[in-house]
């Protein structure tokens, strides 16, 4: 996805958030780097999170912590796993449980701090019945549901801590008609995303019957620093599933296909990309 000059303000915020969060003495120097990279960096046709990686790779640096989200993802974990039974629940009182769990899933997609003004993490536990119930304003599943099944092979890429927690649902759905499921932690600490430590701590990366890492520290996945293991792995997969904002700017713009994008549009950027409008829920298939 193109960078938007809404994404320039957005991602300023985030940085100066993250400095507070974690060591407020930094904020300045992060601010600084993160505008001498976007003075650069911003010209047209330019991929949002490549730029974003840019910027969080120098504000880290500025912070001199490695995970500044720690507690948040933490806590996100916990509101996660204190509803959990809820949303079991809504997927087993559906007709189409393949859905239920997709709408489960994209509901954690909520808990990405930073983004938008977002900082509670008990907004999921909050407001779960009306995320869960709000239908899929792009619903390409019945059209995905042929990359999936028996002796099929899926590729899941993860996104925020919390969200992993409900994303384990949807994996055992996947798992239940024969998929077999690689899961895609991130490779380095890098804003609210999973990381291996992360998975563990979920419990997830014990349902996949495979985790490897992204080996990287971007926002997303960056293509052209994919390395031997993950190449080969979406090469050999019948079907990518990307959760989240951040692997939806960094791949849809990439050649990786069939990929079924699964995300909240939390920002109007992500939105018109996607072609819906802000707070909408996708499940949008590239073939």
């Amino acid at each position: 996805m193109n960078m938007d000059p809404e994404c320039v303000p957005c991602l300023l915020g985030r940085v100066f958030y993250q400095a507070n969060l974690c060591n407020p003495e930094s904020s300045y120097n992060s601010m600084k780097k993160a505008l001498e990279i976007l003075s650069s960096e911003f010209t047209a046709g330019k991929n949002s999170a490549g730029i974003a990686t840019k910027v969080h790779k120098a504000a880290y640096d500025e912070m001199g912590v490695a995970d500044p989200y720690l507690d948040l993802k933490i806590q996100a974990y916990n509101v996660a796993s204190s509803i959990i039974n809820e949303a079991e629940e809504f997927i087993d009182s559906s007709d189409n449980r393949l859905e239920a769990a997709v709408r489960a899933a994209i509901a954690g997609n909520v808990m990405d701090f930073g983004v938008q003004g977002l900082t509670d993490p008990e907004h999921l536990s909050k407001n779960f019945d009306s995320l869960v119930s709000q239908p899929l304003a792009v619903n390409d599943l019945e059209k995905a549901e042929k990359f999936i099944g028996e002796g099929r092979k899926v590729l899941y890429l993860l996104d925020n801590c919390g969200e992993d927690v409900l994303d384990i649902l949807l994996v055992k759905e996947l798992q239940k008609i024969g998929t077999y499921v690689t899961g895609v932690v991130k490779g380095e600490p890098i804003l609210t995303d999973v990381t291996m430590s992360d998975a563990d701590r979920s419990g997830i990366s014990r349902v996949f019957d495979k985790t490897i890492s992204t080996q990287m520290f971007a926002v997303g996945v960056s293509v052209e620093k994919m390395k031997k293991e993950l190449t080969e792995e979406i090469n050999s997969a019948d079907l990518v599933i990307s959760k989240g904002m951040g692997n939806f700017e960094a791949l849809s713009d990439s050649s990786i296909n069939p990929i079924l994008y699964l995300f909240r549009a939390k920002c109007n950027p992500v939105a018109k990309a996607a072609g819906v409008i802000k707070n909408d829920n996708v499940a949008k298939l590239v073939l």
